[in-house]
């Protein structure tokens, strides 16, 4: 293998990969991950021309450039992966500051041909790929574990493989202009060809990953509702069951609110099914913000929605229902024509291990409708119940 025959084909190969990752990116413009990926993988790509360039263009662009762009290529990675796995933006700005420094010293060192700065592309390289394989073990869990811990193991090869090369650099060739001679160095050439061969499995890691989060998405649009963004019914009966099954098995105490918006009908009918679907939403919004995070609220009907309150007993679930019916009753929705206003009423009941499940669930229904036919805008409960309702 020369190396001219193995820019050709790396270059081919790698203008493929670059293509296919800015289409997937550009359809999936909301998976933002895609977006870095793509973009690193187009950086990478002008690094992989530069550096086959080298010898038949200034030493500024095949050498200075080329490794500066390397170091780019591989921070825009990891802010694809931070993106699938962390899931929440940065919170400082301390990683573009580093590398804005070490690409300015890099600079000023390489112009003013100071031997051995090569270690400062070698080095952060290095530093990324080990930080970025560490976030993907510590945070890629749920549906990304698999493809997180072999995308860590593809780094840990790229670090150690980077590893060498910077060990090499700096034995032969620790002037960054003088890898023009390192041509016709196997060891040169073969680690090379090491890194391309991780770099073609990282590209399948990316689509791995991107393939990974349409199939998240699936799944959670087929348990949510989509007006509301709350889970459909399908949903909350299969977490009901397992908080059900956990609750008989350790005894801890397990409720249910069932909550209607009063009179929605007459909502619809004189504001139209639009201001109805903005009140829909803001209840579901308002109610999420007084939950807790292991509490569940779903859309179950039309204007009919439940909340399952684990680990709670039915007299804490009255003071929930009545907190929740509270923050409606002073709820202003901004709408068109006025705010709209609505009330809801709420009933609630707490698992009997002799009724199970759907008992509750028909208790804290029919507390409900006690509730709607004392006036609404009520709590009621069914805290003791010796028949379970048949």
């Amino acid at each position: 293998m020369d190396y001219g025959t193995y820019f050709f084909t790396n270059i081919a190969s790698v203008t493929v990969f670059t293509i296919c990752i800015g289409v997937l990116a550009w359809h999936n413009r909301s998976v933002k991950g895609m977006t870095w990926f793509a973009i690193g993988q187009a950086v990478g790509l002008a690094k992989l021309i530069l550096q086959g360039l080298e010898g038949k263009v200034p030493t500024v662009l095949s050498s200075m450039l080329a490794n500066e762009l390397y170091l780019i290529s591989v921070s825009l990675q990891f802010m694809g992966l931070h993106w699938f796995v962390v899931r929440k933006p940065m919170k400082t700005r301390w990683p573009l500051v580093a590398l804005t420094t070490v690409l300015a010293v890099y600079t000023a060192m390489f112009l003013a041909r100071i031997p051995y700065g090569g270690n400062l592309m070698n080095i952060p390289f290095v530093a990324v790929c080990g930080t970025s394989a560490l976030m993907l073990l510590r945070c890629g869990s749920g549906p990304f574990r698999g493809v997180s811990r072999a995308t860590a193991v593809i780094l840990f090869g790229e670090m150690s493989v980077a590893g060498y090369r910077a060990i090499l650099t700096n034995l032969r060739y620790m002037r960054p202009w003088e890898t023009v001679n390192a041509h016709t160095d196997p060891r040169w050439l073969y680690s090379l060809a090491g890194m391309a061969f991780l770099a073609a499995f990282m590209v399948m890691c990316d689509l791995w990953f991107l393939v990974t989060e349409l199939q998240r998405e699936l799944a959670e649009q087929a348990r949510t509702d989509p007006l509301t963004g709350a889970m459909n019914r399908r949903a909350m009966e299969e977490a009901a069951l397992r908080e059900t099954a956990r609750s008989i098995r350790f005894g801890y105490p397990l409720c249910m609110i069932m909550i209607d918006i009063d009179k929605f009908k007459h909502l619809n009918d004189t504001r139209g099914h639009a201001a109805g679907d903005y009140a829909l939403k803001a209840l579901v919004t308002e109610v999420k913000n007084l939950l807790r995070a292991q509490d569940l609220l779903a859309r179950t009907g039309g204007e009919e929605f439940a909340v399952l309150l684990p680990d709670t007993p039915a007299s804490s679930g009255v003071f929930a229902a009545e907190r929740i019916r509270r923050a409606i009753e002073a709820l202003e929705v901004p709408f068109e024509a006025g705010p709209i206003k609505f009330t809801i009423s709420a009933g609630v009941a707490q698992l009997d291990p002799a009724c199970g499940l759907e008992g509750m669930m028909r208790l804290a229904d029919e507390a409900m409708y006690e509730a709607k036919e004392q006036g609404r805008n009520l709590v009621s409960a069914r805290l003791t119940e010796a028949i379970c309702p048949a």
